[in-house]
């Protein structure tokens, strides 16, 4: 009796189909994929085959955050993943003593601990650049960090250009200021400010991106900060209302400025949009109650909202059973650490394929 025939080889495209479904949020299904044969490995590291990949699947993943932690008595940045196969070491040691303080497009946005200079990193690729820390005595700030290209998507813009928004209070009180450093530059562009008609602080949680401004947080009556990337400029909003915990930026689906705020264990979100004369007014859209969400728990008392990844729409909240991700599309919770002080949260939104696994993925002489 003869031996069974062989399958078929599957020709190119059919391949290249089967790999295009891969999960971006499972990276390590990638790896292993690439490491099937010089074929697979071939077009998983094309950047034709990426591209199309990349526009697929249309939102980059979470991949985890970061968080400052003590390492041999040093500040250094922690990554907790919250996707398999993290594609970064636990600590992480050849970034002490960094602080992160912001993540946008696929760059983490790093201070020394004891103040300074800055640095815009690459973690997937290790590419690194250095900022030089703005001229300015400030009492309060705050920072974002944003890809600079006109038109990008955003879902693959590594190593380009970037913008870094510094806002500040400075010796003047009452006044609020605001630079952009330009990468493409090299420098700091001239400063802005705006009068706030009593003295306040910035909260240091991340700024928010929603659309062509940036928001942040001011602490004391927890008003809403305004940057116009477009105009250069500075505007104050006030909060829909008042919560025991303060509210946290949360841009909406639909590219809208929101805020969250927790009333007991009810989170409480918030859109602004204008009505029909073009006035703008906030109005409450949605409220979720924790308890039905998070696991039943006696010391669970109250809720603080310390993080959201934009594009992915997650929110991470801090309670006494620890530190939970809840995903504002399905309302569906994940504890991803136990209770402890982790400041800044600083979540990581990015595609992680092996084209730019810088070292950690093998040569395709390799592979067989």
């Amino acid at each position: 009796m003869a031996p069974p025939l062989p399958p078929p080889e599957l020709p190119d495209d059919a391949v290249a189909e089967i790999l295009l479904r891969l999960p971006p949020d499972e990276p390590r299904c990638l790896f292993r994929a690439s490491l099937v044969c010089k074929l697979w490995q071939r077009l998983l590291t094309d950047a034709s085959f990426l591209r199309r990949y990349r526009r697929f699947h249309r939102t980059p993943p979470l991949l985890g955050y970061f968080f400052a932690g003590e390492v041999r008595g040093e500040i250094a940045p922690f990554f907790i993943p919250t996707a398999p196969a993290s594609p970064f070491p636990k600590p992480m040691l050849d970034c002490r003593p960094w602080m992160p303080l912001d993540c946008r497009h696929g760059r983490v946005l790093l201070q020394k601990v004891q103040g300074g200079d800055f640095t815009v990193w690459d973690p997937i690729t290790g590419g690194r650049e250095e900022v030089p820390e703005p001229r300015t005595r400030s009492r309060s700030f705050s920072v974002a960090v944003l890809c600079a290209t006109a038109g990008c998507d955003h879902r693959g813009c590594q190593g380009g250009p970037f913008l870094f928004v510094w806002v500040w209070t400075g010796a003047v009180k009452g006044f609020v200021y605001a630079r952009v450093y330009s990468s493409q530059l090299g420098s700091w562009g001239m400063p802005v400010s705006v009068g706030l008609g009593a003295d306040d602080f910035l909260n240091a949680n991340r700024g928010a991106l929603v659309g062509d401004h940036i928001y942040f947080m001011l602490q004391m009556r927890a008003r809403i900060l305004k940057y116009s990337l477009v105009k250069h400029h500075l505007s104050v909003i006030d909060p829909p209302e008042s919560y025991e915990c303060g509210i946290f930026i949360v841009p909406t689906g639909d590219g809208l400025l929101g805020v969250a705020g927790i009333s007991g264990t009810a989170l409480h979100l918030w859109s602004r949009k204008a009505n029909s004369k073009g006035v703008e007014r906030w109005v409450q859209h949605r409220v979720i109650e924790l308890r039905t969400l998070l696991p039943a728990d006696d010391r669970f008392k109250t809720a603080i909202v310390v993080a959201f990844a934009e594009s992915v729409r997650v929110i991470f909240v801090c309670t006494e059973i620890g530190h939970f991700l809840i995903d504002l599309r399905s309302e569906q919770a994940r504890k991803v650490s136990k209770p402890g002080v982790q400041y800044p949260i600083v979540p990581f939104v990015s595609f992680y394929t092996p084209d730019c696994a810088c070292g950690k993925f093998p040569l395709p002489s390799e592979t067989n």
